[in-house]
């Protein structure tokens, strides 16, 4: 595998006023920049990490290992479909897909075990074995999916909408879409079963949007099973192909990507960005746009006395959830261990919101909840680049509070107490696996741990979320989860203003690079209509 390099910021740099400085190298950022250098526009993207991607980078250890940090699939990736069009647009055609094949998911609750299959009418089959008595209940469920599909939609376009249909048509659209994302996942499966195990299976992949059934929108859940629904996808040669490919065209474009770019303020003057403070150094820039989420934007970039009163509701909104990772090398290949390409889900009961929300879950003896996935059999291109070896990777959930103590604390010398934490979860995160896998017994080579202040290190997420603003009702009720903002020259992009996900992210460039280029959109449009 080839290292790629990228150019580092210098002080030397300057912006013009019709530059479009982008905050953040993660995917909606980069498909922004790429939607805005085809229509014509300057664009520089800035990130503040060593290497640029967001949650689509990757980190290595010795032998080769490489692991991805938040890409573990992507669904609506098959040959014709509008999404992976839109993702040899970005890529330049250079970005190619591995399918996971079936099942890509399989559940383990309370000892049972549910696959998921690519396919709504395969997905049908499968529940009806599941669940015989209990068919009325599934047609049930896939109807509301299906219905869910055009009102999830119209609420998305009309967050690019100009202010006054914004207001107008943008607040009719809103109200079509509110009886979705105002009742929880929960209370509304309840209205169409009393089964509380098909409710738990029907919630398995609900990790995927990082909140249990009582707490998510169920607008939220629609979303994310509806992209799956027809299976999934891994980027071929590891997640890190996602940004490098788009990078490379980005390049051809005449668009720069720095690292080692970190914007500490975003500068305003009568309501108006006026310049960045990078590195500590200001700079003169009139047109920002904003992949650093939401509450850093607002709370931490801006001055507070420049902020509309408005934005105060942000405040209201909490954080996703974060996690806990083990990530495990070892000395045999896929093949050879019989490492599956589909991931699972494994819950210790039926009681999805009981298990997601189990405080104990970092001192009891035992994970109540896990997800694992297995990166290197996913990818084809795995054997070639790193022969005699493969790599798993297993997920907690975890809340900040149990590590603010550490927060400040050095990377990689934290403290005792710090190191315990991670030991205790590598411990019971290895034992789940063995009792999964015997296999892999005598042939685990590496096992390390992150936590919620290495992902706040990494990506700058405050609180260690890794799925920015949380997917609950009050996310689909605030109206300043747009491209546009109030103070002139500022815009928002990634997966808060759209949903969780590579895919969401994407749809987020789409979205503000409409609401900057307006209809000369369609453009771009027809172009990956016709030629890709």
């Amino acid at each position: 595998m080839v290292e790629k390099s990228y150019k580092k910021f210098t002080s030397d740099i300057l912006f013009t006023d019709d530059t479009y400085v982008i905050i953040g190298s993660g995917i909606g950022g980069l498909s922004t920049a790429v939607f805005l250098a085809k229509a014509g526009k300057k664009v520089v993207v800035l990130e503040q990490h060593y290497t640029p991607g967001g949650f689509t980078h990757t980190f290595k250890r010795r032998k080769g290992l490489v692991w991805d940090v938040g890409v573990h699939y992507v669904g609506n990736m098959d040959e014709n479909s509008q999404l992976r069009k839109i993702f040899n647009y970005l890529s330049g055609n250079k970005l190619k897909w591995d399918p996971m094949g079936d099942p890509y998911d399989i559940a383990y609750i309370k000892g049972r075990r549910f696959e998921f299959v690519g396919g709504k009418e395969n997905f049908r089959q499968k529940f009806y074995e599941y669940f015989p008595e209990d068919t009325s209940a599934i047609d049930a469920y896939l109807e509301l999916l299906n219905k869910s599909i055009k009102k999830n939609l119209l609420y998305f376009v009309q967050k690019a909408f100009p202010e006054l249909l914004h207001l107008t048509l943008g607040s009719l659209l809103r109200r079509i879409q509110k009886p979705l994302s105002q009742k929880t996942t929960y209370d509304t499966l309840r209205e169409i079963t009393d089964n509380q195990e098909l409710i738990a299976a029907l919630c398995a992949q609900c990790g995927n949007y990082g909140l249990s059934p009582k707490e998510s929108s169920f607008a939220s859940h629609c979303i994310v099973i509806n992209h799956f629904m027809e299976g999934g996808h891994y980027p071929r040669g590891g997640a890190n192909r996602i940004h490098e490919t788009i990078i490379e065209n980005l390049e051809s474009l005449g668009v720069a990507v720095f690292i080692n770019a970190k914007v500490n303020k975003i500068i305003t003057s009568s309501h108006s960005v006026s310049g960045l403070v990078i590195n500590g150094k200001e700079y003169h820039c009139k047109k920002v746009i904003s992949n650093a989420g939401a509450h850093n934007t607002f709370q931490y970039l801006l001055d507070q006395k420049s902020l509309h009163k408005k934005y105060k509701e942000l405040k209201n909104i909490k954080p996703s959830t974060c996690h806990l990772c083990l990530y495990i090398g070892l000395n045999k290949n896929n093949a050879d261990l019989k490492l599956p390409k589909y991931n699972i889900w494994w819950y210790a009961d039926i009681d999805t919101d009981k298990v997601l929300n189990d405080k104990n879950n970092l001192s009891d003896d035992q994970l109540s909840f896990a997800y694992i996935s297995f990166p290197s059999a996913k990818d084809s291109l795995w054997s070639e680049e790193h022969l005699g070896t493969s790599t798993i990777q297993l997920i907690g959930r975890a809340w900040y509070k149990d590590f603010t103590e550490f927060e400040d604390q050095p990377w990689l010398n934290r403290g005792e107490k710090y190191n315990e934490i991670k030991e205790k979860f590598k411990a019971k995160g290895l034992s789940l696996l063995k009792e999964l896998y015997p296999q892999l017994e005598s042939h685990i080579i590496h096992a390390e741990v992150s936590t919620p202040v290495s992902t706040r290190k990494f990506s700058n997420y405050k609180y260690g979320e890794i799925y920015g603003v949380t997917h609950s009702p009050k996310r689909f009720s605030t109206k300043m989860l747009k491209p546009r903002t109030k103070i002139k020259g500022l815009y928002l992009t990634g997966q808060d203003i759209t949903l969780v996900g590579v895919g969401g992210a994407m749809a987020s460039g789409i979205l503000t690079a409409t609401t900057i280029i307006k209809w000369n959109m369609s453009k771009q449009f027809k172009e990956i209509a016709a030629k890709y």
